[in-house]
């Protein structure tokens, strides 16, 4: 692991040096943020999204939202994976998202749908002329009726390594490739800076100066849609917090069938730190990795083994992800606590034969929220309780699920999805090195 910390060193040094490149605009407007700003999250199965398709039922939003769930697992652990130590490029995120944000790019401004996500970094989004993009159902942006566009100069240090080099007819240009975890998914293009500005719930335009993104004139894999990059929240030096120098973030996300005032996600002074905090690992991590010491059902604890979910030099830990959309368990503490539910809730159970649901009841919503016990994470520092909204989904009428899932084979990791984490104003520190949860009615808030 002490080849690949020094690797890995190497590459966040490397790509810092891009970000501020000597004759880039960059940060030109970090005096109008100094306050802090909103930004509006729209769910993909709300119907304001421009994702939502009135023809699915509510069995087919259940069984895409598992799925989803599962493949975002999947990117987290090829990160983590010793067989991908090597592999230091960038990876994209799966089309397993559940929230979208709004951000407009260029002058005259150009609206961007993308994907905020606290296990990326890089910023980017699709661009004209493409060799070859995804069907995006939105405009794609064209830097050349942009004024404020500029491309990162090829002299970047940056672009001699890794996944930047020199390109363009004069080689002044500087481009990247990077890909996602599966191997059938990438997305390259120019390194590039234009004039930002992020929507608020009222369609307020929130100007944040000049950012560092990627233009990607190059995009195959998994997708589709509306959705035309991503908005990277972790903590290496390219994502969005990095570059505006925000030290504190937080977000609040409505429960799914609450047609109230929306989620949001706040930067700055205006982020929510209250309640319980817990830290997260600090170093040479991308993810938010956090210490999780046991689940219980009610006032019983669940008996599981001492560090079970803690993060080993072969990789695991347990993630607090907003790109999530339902909770995941190692195997071995999914079934324990499948095992602890079963005993309590006297419902008929019932096999849901149509997705990944491990765990179902027949009978209406107020049944099961009287029938059994709440669960609780308790994380060092902070105790996180679930309601029945947040613990389980209607995967088809009369139906409800568990809205956890197991591993599948992915013994080591785990992860708080964002369905736990609605009703909650969920903050980070990135000083201080926590995250807060607070409960609250974030339709209310």
């Amino acid at each position: 692991m002490g080849a690949a910390s020094f690797f890995l060193r190497a590459v966040i040094f490397l790509i810092s040096s891009i970000l501020i490149p000597p004759t880039t605009p960059h940060h030109d407007n970090i005096s109008t943020i100094s306050d802090g700003f909103v930004v509006h999250l729209i769910h993909r199965d709300s119907p304001s999204s421009p994702f939502y398709d009135p023809n699915l039922s509510t069995s087919d939003r259940a069984i895409l939202a598992a799925n989803r769930s599962i493949a975002r697992l999947r990117y987290l652990n090829s990160h983590t994976s010793q067989s991908l130590v090597e592999d230091l490029s960038p990876k994209l995120i799966p089309e397993g998202f559940s929230y979208i944000m709004m951000y407009n790019v260029g002058s005259p401004p150009h609206l961007i749908y993308a994907v905020p996500d606290t296990g990326s970094g890089l910023i980017w989004h699709q661009c004209l002329p493409c060799r070859k993009c995804f069907e995006q159902t939105s405009p794609i942006f064209d830097p050349s009726k942009s004024s404020t566009y500029n491309t990162v100069p090829s002299d970047s240090p940056a672009c001699e390594e890794t996944w930047a080099f020199p390109c363009g007819s004069d080689e002044k240009d500087c481009c990247y490739m990077i890909e996602y975890g599966d191997g059938g998914t990438s997305t390259g293009g120019t390194l590039s800076s234009d004039a930002f500005a992020f929507e608020d719930s009222n369609q307020n335009k929130v100007d944040v100066g000049h950012l560092v993104f990627g233009c990607s004139d190059y995009t195959i894999g998994t997708f589709k849609g509306y959705e035309a990059g991503v908005v990277g929240l972790n903590r290496d030096p390219h994502s969005l917090v990095s570059q505006l120098k925000i030290k504190k973030f937080s977000y609040c996300m409505v429960i799914r069938d609450d047609q109230g005032s929306g989620s949001r996600m706040y930067f700055g002074s205006l982020s929510v730190l209250m309640g319980g905090q817990t830290p997260f690992l600090q170093g040479e991590h991308i993810y938010y990795y956090v210490t999780l010491l046991g689940i219980s059902v009610g006032d019983e604890k669940a008996p599981f083994p001492d560090g079970i979910f803690d993060m080993t030099s072969e990789g695991g830990g347990f993630i607090v992800d907003s790109g999530s959309e339902f909770t995941v368990l190692r195997s071995e503490a999914f079934n324990l606590l499948v095992y602890m539910l079963s005993k309590v809730i006297r419902l008929p159970g019932k096999q849901y034969n149509s997705g990944r649901y491990r765990m179902c009841f027949e009978g209406s919503f107020d049944e099961l929220d009287a029938a059994g016990p709440d669960i609780t994470f308790h994380f060092d520092g902070a105790d996180v309780m679930l309601t029945k909204q947040t613990t389980y989904i209607e995967a088809q009428e009369g139906l409800w699920c568990l809205a956890m899932l197991p591993s599948e084979g992915l013994e080591e990791m785990s992860l708080l999805g964002s369905f736990q984490q609605m009703n909650y104003y969920v903050g980070y520190d990135l000083d201080a090195g926590f995250i807060s949860f607070a409960p609250v009615d974030c339709a209310a808030s």
